[in-house]
């Protein structure tokens, strides 16, 4: 289905009002890192978390009012995650270790290309988010991302239902982009 949007202008932003009213499925969506690096964690990844964003304000003092705020001009985002389903030879899990623990082995690798079998000290995440088609419609691309977080794995004995062990992965990044 074609996307017809009109455009519309205030003067300070110009938008598209969007005529397609196909909505978004929670389950469309494909992770990737590095291929070289981290190649099961594309087949694997449950679900992703996209961060949200906040700018911070100056507080300007004005008369009896007490301040008036006013945008800043730094943008903070919180973490992106996502929660990875482990199979059971760990390649995921083992993965993400390795790349983690590079940093303690050696912190100043520099590229994902530079032939090392550490991984790499960024590296820049794709998010492509699918249509109901399984067309991969946009992109969330997080710049120079580093792990932040490997997450606890639970084995229990006590479960009834078969239920898929998962971990939980976060990063942290310089800006996305939505493309």
């Amino acid at each position: 289905m074609a996307t017809e949007s009109a455009t519309i202008s205030t003067g300070l932003l110009e938008s598209s009002l969007t005529t397609n009213t196909n909505f978004l499925q929670p389950t469309g969506f494909k992770l990737s890192i590095s291929r070289k690096y981290l190649p099961n964690l594309e087949y694997f990844a449950q679900s992703v978390q996209h961060p949200g964003a906040s700018i911070n304000t100056i507080e300007v003092p004005y008369k009896r009012i007490g301040s008036l705020p006013f945008t800043g001009g730094t943008m903070v985002f919180g973490e992106a995650s996502a929660m990875i389903v482990l199979d059971e030879d760990m390649s995921t899990y083992t993965e993400m270790y390795n790349w983690i623990n590079s940093f303690v082995d050696r912190p100043d690798v520099k590229s994902a290309d530079g032939g090392s079998k550490l991984g790499p000290s960024v590296a820049d995440i794709t998010v492509s988010i699918l249509t109901s088609s399984n067309v991969v419609k946009k992109k969330l691309i997080y710049r120079d991302a580093i792990p932040t977080l490997l997450g606890d794995i639970n084995f229990e004995a006590a479960t009834g239902d078969v239920q898929y062990m998962t971990f939980p992965i976060s990063f942290r990044f310089s800006y996305f982009d939505l493309v």
